[in-house]
């Protein structure tokens, strides 16, 4: 019964409705309740007010549904022919809840003429789903089923302690999500090679230009680049690229060096997106969730259990580009997230590997010379972390291979070296105020010539020089870079509100 004091209580706002979606969608369809007791429920026992038409229109914008829509019949039908066309059988769920063949064949032998020819249209492309559509589709997960366990000599489960419950939790969501995408979401060459498409900007590179505004002292730019980063990421999760949760990690590993509390934000952000962009049961949500609940100090740990446990589950029967791995672990190493000498048996590993390929035929002529280049990218990595990694000569060896890999048709190497210099010159006690002067402007022509004077690299380049040149006491210099620095700022926002850069 609902008393006055309930009568009068302000309706439940986009903020609340946020908040309590998880606790709606698993009253309403995993536990199966009739939408007024959902509304009696969340009345009594959380104090949460909405008529049931808000209810039904919520739904709705949500893709929640009971009962099973056109777009979902023709999701799960084309899923389950894929799989079945590759020798794979099928279970299917739409919002965690299994959907049967039986199921599926008698909403086929009951569904109405109209709705038969609209699964019919969505198959064949006749059609361009509404975002409602498309949003009924998002929850659909088809997999291939666990076997049975026999009942008399399976096992029983041995539940880990408290301190391993959550690197437990993480890496079995970890293991399928993986399973789930190289099944269903990435592109695999003949060979079984995960494809990673090769960029020569990623959303990464505002994080990399962020954390040295804020070390220059440039905070509202550097709060500036992080809303880049956040405006972009939507289209990152709908993507869904096989680097995707590496790069997130990543990403975090880097905020966690630039000032408190930006990490915390962007894994809320991610956390929150991830549920509207991919749904509440998506396995990256559910990751992101276990990262969104530890604390800076757990964060660093957690993240390299993640990224070890995504790289060794496709790993078991699939491979990755080599120089995309060392880019990886140089990340991990640069995000203390290892170590030095965990990095360099990675690295001597990748090296080891390559060098136990087949010899190739003359024929092979472009592949070959394509695997020299792989191996010269991974002995220069591999020369970086033992000979440079951490010592007073980093910065300046970081500017010689921005140098040496500049017109190599390897943009990657050249942006990383850039943002490696940039990292390592406050602790770079062996490199003299004019050298890390020197450096910072023949690397700022080179950053000029290879990715544009408005590139987040470039400028980032600017706003560091000029720090440089500030404590040095060269005021008239630092003021004309300063200049140049907030005229390529404008630029490059203008830029990036007109959709020019990546």
């Amino acid at each position: 019964m609902v008393t006055p004091q309930q009568q009068c209580s302000p309706p439940a706002k986009d903020g609340d409705w946020n908040n309590y979606r998880d606790i709606i969608i698993t009253l309403y369809l995993e536990q199966n309740k009739s939408l007024k007791e959902v509304m009696r429920i969340m009345r009594e026992n959380y104090h949460f007010f909405a008529t049931e038409k808000m209810y039904k229109i919520r739904f709705n914008k949500w893709g929640i549904h009971k009962k099973l829509r056109a777009p979902q019949v023709a999701e799960l039908l084309a899923q389950r022919g894929r799989r079945a066309a590759a020798g794979k059988s099928t279970v299917s769920f739409v919002h965690g809840r299994k959907i049967d063949a039986d199921r599926l064949e008698a909403y086929l032998r009951r569904v109405s003429p109209t709705s038969r020819k609209a699964i019919t249209d969505i198959l064949v492309g006749n059609v361009v789903p509404t975002d409602a559509q498309k949003r009924s589709v998002y929850e659909i997960v088809c997999r291939t089923p666990s076997p049975e366990p026999n009942p008399v000599f399976a096992p029983k489960r041995v539940e880990a302690p408290d301190s391993l419950r959550l690197p437990e939790d993480c890496m079995q969501i970890v293991q399928s999500y993986v399973k789930g995408a190289l099944e269903n979401v990435w592109p695999l060459t003949p060979d079984k090679r995960v494809i990673c498409p090769l960029r020569p900007r990623t959303w990464l590179d505002p994080v990399s230009s962020a954390r040295q505004l804020f070390v220059n002292n440039f905070r509202e730019q550097g709060f500036r680049m992080l809303n880049i980063t956040f405006e972009s990421y939507r289209e990152v999760l709908l993507r869904q690229d096989p680097s995707l949760l590496v790069e997130t990690c990543l990403a975090l590993g880097a905020l966690l060096q630039s000032g408190p509390g930006l990490a915390e934000a962007f894994v809320k952000y991610a956390y929150s997106m991830s549920q509207i962009t991919l749904g509440p049961r998506h396995p990256l949500h559910l990751i992101f969730g276990r990262l969104n609940a530890v604390g800076p100090a757990e964060m660093p740990g957690l993240m390299a259990l993640i990224i070890r446990g995504f790289l060794q589950e496709i790993q078991a029967n699939y491979c990755l580009k080599p120089t995309w791995l060392a880019t990886v672990y140089r990340a991990m190493l640069n995000s203390r997230f290892i170590g030095a000498d965990t990095a360099t048996r990675y690295m001597q590993e990748l090296v080891t590997d390559l060098n136990s390929l087949s010899p190739l035929s003359e024929h092979d002529a472009a592949k070959k010379a394509h695997n020299l280049d792989d191996m010269r990218l991974l002995q220069d990595h591999l020369s970086w972390i033992t000979n440079f990694h951490d010592k007073p000569t980093e910065a300046s060896m970081s500017a010689h291979t921005l140098a040496a890999t500049r017109g190599r048709k390897n943009p990657r190497m050249t942006r990383f070296s850039c943002y490696n210099m940039l990292r390592t010159f406050p602790t770079s006690r062996g490199v003299s105020s004019q050298e890390a002067i020197d450096l910072m402007r023949a690397s700022l022509a080179i950053c000029e010539e290879e990715f544009g004077r408005n590139d987040n690299a470039t400028v980032t380049l600017l706003a560091t020089l000029h720090g440089f040149l500030a404590r040095a006491g060269r005021a008239e210099e630092a003021q004309k870079v300063r200049e140049d620095f907030e005229t390529r700022w404008n630029e490059a926002m203008g830029d990036t509100l007109g959709g020019r850069i990546a």
